[in-house]
């Protein structure tokens, strides 16, 4: 946690990277991997998204005028995965075209990287994760600009019908640096903030700018 630089409040969270850090987990190690990462899950674990319903996840990210992309590699900002599962059912991609990555492996275009250096943006995202019969799956909204929608599942059919654990993970994580690597020496180092951290049933409930004007307290 920092003070002193925040979107809302008296402090936030700070994620920074270095060559050669990451992360591991049972059976499980990033830099054998061609991966690095620092992330945090939510608290409780799997406490925010369940299956078959909607969510509402509210933040805001500040990614520095001198953050350097990995070019063809990618920095991962934040996450949902199914537990057990490798493939994430939404993924916030930045490098040179930043996107969202979704489970069918179908991508979003999030716009050009030079609109999210150099300030904080809030991101606004709802996300259901049943397997039919709704009209809408997933959108994202930034400073209240509509990026992505989504009509169809984002639940693949292999895991329809079983019992699942969804997470929400944010922070920092590197793929495929190798490719980064072949031309350069070592990686850069990142750092990211992130700031008014919520989830919830309703938008009005997490959406930063939304409580701003309805002059709700910071996240702290």
């Amino acid at each position: 946690m920092v003070s002193g630089f925040t979107r809302r409040g008296e402090v936030a969270q700070r994620f920074e990277i270095r060559d050669g850090d990451c992360g591991r987990s049972r059976g499980w190690d990033d830099c054998a991997n061609d991966r690095g990462r620092v992330e945090r899950r939510e608290h409780p674990l799997n406490g925010f998204s369940e299956p078959h319903e909607g969510i509402w996840y509210g933040y805001s990210i500040y990614i520095p005028s001198d953050f350097v992309s990995l070019g063809r590699a990618n920095t991962h900002l934040s996450q949902v995965k199914v537990d057990g599962e490798a493939f994430p059912l939404w993924q916030l991609t930045f490098n040179d075209s930043p996107y969202i990555l979704y489970s069918d492996d179908t991508y979003c275009s999030l716009g050009s990287m030079a609109t999210w250096r150099g300030r904080w943006n809030d991101v606004t995202v709802y996300a259901h994760y049943g397997e039919g019969g709704e009209d809408l799956y997933f959108q994202l909204y930034r400073n209240d600009a509509l990026l992505c929608e989504r009509r169809s599942p984002l639940m693949p059919p292999s895991m329809w019908g079983r019992s699942q654990r969804i997470g929400f993970k944010y922070g920092i994580y590197n793929s495929f640096v190798s490719q980064y690597l072949e031309n350069h020496d070592q990686l850069p180092t990142h750092v990211i903030l992130y700031d008014e951290m919520l989830a919830g049933s309703r938008r009005e409930d997490v959406d930063v700018r939304m409580r701003e004007a309805a002059g709700l307290p910071p996240v702290d």
